[in-house]
Formats: structure tokens, sequence, C-alpha cells
């Protein structure tokens, strides 16, 4: 029986979707610098302890840090310095359904990169599905794309998918020859220490990480915690022990479940409205990625978002 193994992969999910609920009440507290560089270094810091054999942390050629510190860029220091940002302005309904289009973005970069042969039911899926973003971002209302009034946040959540989708073609590109504990502490380590920049930024600037007003809660630290520990450790490390025991195809379905728990979490806890359209942009976004899985459906699926 893998009853276990489904209850694990089910929280891998259920921690990436509530990172964007926890990503919320942190940013109510803490400025998105400090959330995004804590986040992950915190993660690395914990990754680090699992690591049993430290010397293999050293054993490693330049060609293969380059790497890692490259992918680390893109797939956590981009990524993210766009998603919380995104995330300030928008609303965690819009985050979990622009999330949601990663795999298609995937597909597409991969496509231009000669390494996919795009399909036609997986372009007219990918068509559908950012109609849907489309429509998610305007509330229905296009003349607001005419107007160049469109939420900011959004256009930087959409930022965050491209630059995650460019890591997910690089790691399919480059064969990283490290064990998956060391990946990830390299992973989480060099993208958090690229933040560094940012993080003193806003320290010139701000003289502290909290904004004016605001002080430090057991919820916006709980929130840190949860995204370091459960979005960033222990959903990576679930999902890789299903892999092992019953295949990334059946693993990955999993990953399904993330934009539903957090739309769901995002009107059941932070009481987000959420208007018919926006309903209308998910339920569409959805079909439109799951009409262009098709073709990937006997296939291992991308990384999914630390």
């Amino acid at each position: 029986m893998n009853i276990k193994v489904y209850i694990a992969l089910s929280l891998s999910a259920f921690f990436w979707g509530g990172s964007a609920i926890a990503g919320k009440y942190a940013l109510d507290v803490f400025v998105p610098s400090i959330v995004t560089f804590l986040r992950f270094f915190i993660a690395a810091l914990i990754i680090l302890c699992f690591i049993k054999d430290k010397n293999k942390l050293i054993r490693i050629d330049l060609i293969t840090h380059l790497r890692m510190f490259v992918t680390a860029i893109f797939g956590v220091t981009l990524c993210y310095y766009f998603y919380f940002n995104g995330l300030n302005g928008s609303s965690a309904f819009n985050a979990g359904i622009i999330e949601a289009t990663i795999p298609l973005i995937t597909l597409l970069i991969a496509a231009m990169s000669g390494m996919e042969h795009v399909k036609p039911w997986q372009l007219f899926g990918l068509i559908i599905a950012y109609l849907g973003v489309t429509i998610t971002i305007t509330g229905g209302d296009l003349n607001i794309l005419s107007a160049a009034s469109y939420n900011i946040g959004d256009v930087m959540l959409l930022v965050s998918t491209l630059c995650f989708g460019i890591y997910n073609v690089l790691i399919k590109r480059w064969v990283i020859p490290l064990p998956g504990m060391i990946r990830m502490f390299y992973l989480f380590f060099y993208g958090s220490i690229a933040f560094l920049p940012w993080v003193l930024a806003d320290a010139f600037h701000l003289q502290f990480y909290c904004y004016p007003g605001k002080s430090i809660t057991f919820i916006s630290i709980a929130s840190l915690l949860f995204m370091s520990i459960g979005g960033s450790v222990l959903a990576y490390l679930f999902f890789n022990q299903g892999i092992d025991k019953i295949g990334a195809t059946k693993a990955a379905s999993f990953i399904n479940l993330v934009p539903f728990i957090t739309v769901l979490l995002s009107v059941f806890v932070l009481k987000e409205p959420a208007s018919l359209f926006k309903w209308l942009g998910a339920l569409i976004i959805i079909a439109g990625v799951m009409l262009s899985n098709r073709a990937t459906a006997a296939k291992p699926q991308t990384t999914p978002s630390p």
C-alpha cells in the first residue's frame, strides 16, 4: 500500500499551495526582500543539517558550481523577487492561478530553444490558459489592458513564472551530477545569497525590515517558518520520496492540486474577494493546462516551484 506516500505527496501540495497564504501574512509585517531571503536561507541551513557527509559539498567542480548558481538565479532569486513583490501587490488567489501556468511557459521556452516540439493541442491549450490569465487579472474588463491600468502585481507574478520556466529548461538541458539534498542546498543557498544586494538596499533606505507602524508578530514568524520548513524543505523531501516510490508521472499529478489549494485557502482563510470573472478565469486556465498536458502525461513533469 502506498497510502503513506500519497499522504506525503498531498502534504507537499498543501505546503506549496499554503505558501502563498503564509506569504501574505509575512508580507503584512516584513518587506518582500527579508521575506524572500529568510525563506530560502533558513531552508538552506535546515538542508545542510540533513547532509551527513559534508565533504561532498566541497568535492564539486567549478562548472557544476556555476551551473547551480545560474539555475539558482532564475529558479529562486529572480523568480521569487518578482513573486513576492507581485504577491505583495496582488492577491493569493491570483498568485495561485497564475502559478498554474508554469508548465505551459516551460513548454513554450523549451520549444523556442529547440528542446521540445509543440503539438497543435498544446498550443491551443496555452492560448486558452493565457486567455484565462487575461480574464483573471482584468476581472473581465478588457478595457483595462488598453488603458494600461492593470495590477502591476499580477504582471510581476507573470514574470515570476517566466523566470521559473527558464529554470525548468536549464535543469533539463544541463546534467548536474549532484545528489538531491546537495543540489537543494546549493539551489537555496546560492539563491538566497543573491538576494543580499536587495536586502542591504532595503536596510539602507528603510533602516528596518518591518513596515512603519508594524511590529513582529507570532503569525508573521510562523508564516516565515511555514514557507522555509514546509514549502521549501518538507515539500521537496516528500515529493522526491514520492518519485522514488511511485514514479515521477504519478507523483507529478499531485502538483495539479497546488493552485486549487491556494485558491481555496485564499478565499476561506484570507477572505479574499473572488468575483465570478476570477473563478471563470481560474477554470479556463486549468482547462488550458490540462489540455496541454495531454501530450506530456507519460513524461516526468517539470520541477515544482520551491
